[in-house]
């Protein structure tokens, strides 16, 4: 059976609401409908999307000769947005010192702000053109080096910006709500690079909650975390080959106790460097009042069915202990706004209306939390803006977790955050390119499913809206750490 003839598998989201306890809704014959008429790339950006996937320089962004793990080579850049005052620039500088040092090119350190920053309604293309950049494998020597950390909020600089920015380059971003959060991070991440014993071991957690009355749990834990964890026909354990070990919290053991022992280091290995987390995200509505500080939140084992979920059922940044030991950390967090939220949904465009389920686009508290801890701030978090959808993980009613361990053994092996999480934007590069075609055969009169269609809608949007919070030049520092059994 070819996948054109294949049962068409409806969209499962990651996420329950707050207000009814049930899971989110997937997406209905109407939004289904709608979501062929919504907004298309232009004929260029669709050039830039099908370039990438046909890249002769394998999936990372710069040119063959440059090393993107060496930042004098790839070089390291930030973007502030006009609302990033003095203070929170005094606050980042031991940063952009380090940088700038390890960097050890004044044509590959870039500061960008004022006339060279970002114009409101900037597209990606457009801002690098002012650069006299074009979109493409990047030659940091051009103007625009490869590592770029975006300082800003996403109603200043939104996520749809640094989507398509990181299709080539390494994009990060940091924002909170005040300067000292700021100084945290900096001098957090100068500490970790520069002390003489890292923090963490060579381990990976891996939590993963399991509901039987739950579809979507089910989905993840089996067809993700436990492959992951023990291995799956050929394939072995992952971070087998890096020798890390691995704590994996699956099912019943995926309690908020077990996440409060990750995170703070009380776990029976202590503290991970890599963090894996696989579940639903609490949703709560734009004018609910806990929406700002628990959009997003991490629904536990203890959650025990549908109608309510308690509060003691589900992790937000409220509970991350005061003694955490996150420094050193990457989180990498798969669920329904465990990111961030833009103001208007993504995936409802009913009239060309997109519903609003945020006052504005938002960083979700967790991620924040993490990176601005007071015992010293984890080094990174990647995570999901929007609904996240089973399509990251299957084709059809098949499992495909490769681009879960790609990223995830390439930070075992210690590359940084920038390049190792590329992988998602050559799949979401893949699925517009395919939906371009698509759209172009309806343009000369093919009629198509509009299921189908829509579906393949989701799936590109769905790989599309993972950003990594932090700077993307950060590592694991791998080779200070003891190989565990």
């Amino acid at each position: 059976m070819s996948p054109a003839e294949a049962p068409l598998q409806m969209p499962i989201p990651f996420g329950i609401s707050a207000d009814t306890g049930m899971p989110l809704d997937g997406v209905d014959d109407a939004a289904l409908e709608s979501l062929q008429h919504g907004p298309v790339e232009s004929a260029v950006a669709s050039d830039y999307l099908k370039a990438k996937v046909d890249s002769t320089e394998a999936h990372f962004g710069t040119i063959g000769d440059v090393d993107p793990n060496a930042l004098d080579q790839a070089g390291w850049a930030v973007l502030f947005a006009p609302s990033a005052d003095q203070r929170i620039r005094e606050a980042l500088q031991p940063l952009l010192d380090h940088r700038k040092e390890q960097v050890g090119d004044e044509s590959l350190f870039k500061i960008f702000d004022g006339v060279t920053g970002f114009q409101p309604g900037d597209t990606a293309s457009q801002w690098l053109n002012r650069q006299k950049v074009r979109m493409d494998v990047v030659d940091p020597q051009l103007g625009v080096p490869f590592y770029l950390l975006i300082v800003g909020p996403p109603d200043e600089i939104p996520f749809e910006f640094q989507y398509g920015l990181d299709l080539y380059w390494g994009v990060g971003r940091l924002w909170f709500d005040n300067a000292d959060d700021f100084r945290q991070y900096a001098t957090s991440v100068v500490e970790y690079e520069t002390m003489a014993e890292v923090p963490t071991s060579r381990q990976m957690g891996i939590f993963a909650p399991r509901h039987d009355f739950d579809q979507a749990t089910q989905l993840f834990a089996g067809e993700v975390a436990e492959p992951l964890a023990n291995g799956s026909g050929s394939t072995g354990p992952i971070g087998k080959r890096q020798k890390f070990a691995v704590q994996h919290f699956v099912g019943d053991p995926a309690t908020k106790d077990a996440l409060t022992s990750l995170f703070s280091g009380t776990a029976e290995r202590g503290s991970p460097a890599l963090l894996f987390t696989g579940g639903h995200g609490k949703s709560f509505k734009p004018d609910d009042p806990r929406h700002a500080g628990s959009q997003g939140a991490l629904i536990c084992q203890d959650w025990t069915g549908y109608g309510k979920v308690e509060r003691d059922h589900y992790f937000d940044a409220s509970d991350l202990p005061a003694n955490a030991k996150v420094h050193g950390l990457v989180h990498f967090l798969f669920a329904c706004y465990g990111g961030g939220c833009p103001e208007r949904d993504t995936f409802n465009r009913l009239e060309n209306t997109p519903k609003q389920i945020s006052p504005r686009a938002m960083i979700s508290r967790l991620p924040q939390a993490l990176l601005s801890h007071r015992n010293g701030a984890a080094l990174a978090v990647m995570a999901h803006i929007d609904r996240a959808w089973a399509y990251s993980f299957r084709q059809g009613s098949s499992a495909q977790t490769q681009g879960f361990r790609d990223v995830i053994g390439r930070i075992m092996r210690g590359d940084r955050l920038g390049q190792a999480t590329d992988q998602f934007n050559v799949r979401w590069a893949a699925l517009s390119t395919d939906l371009s075609e698509v759209l172009g055969q309806m343009q000369m009169g093919l009629k198509l499913d509009p299921k189908r269609l829509a579906n393949q809608w989701i799936a590109r949007d769905d790989a599309r809206n993972y950003v990594v919070f932090g700077d993307p030049a950060v590592r694991l520092r791998v080779e200070d750490m003891p190989a565990l059994a």
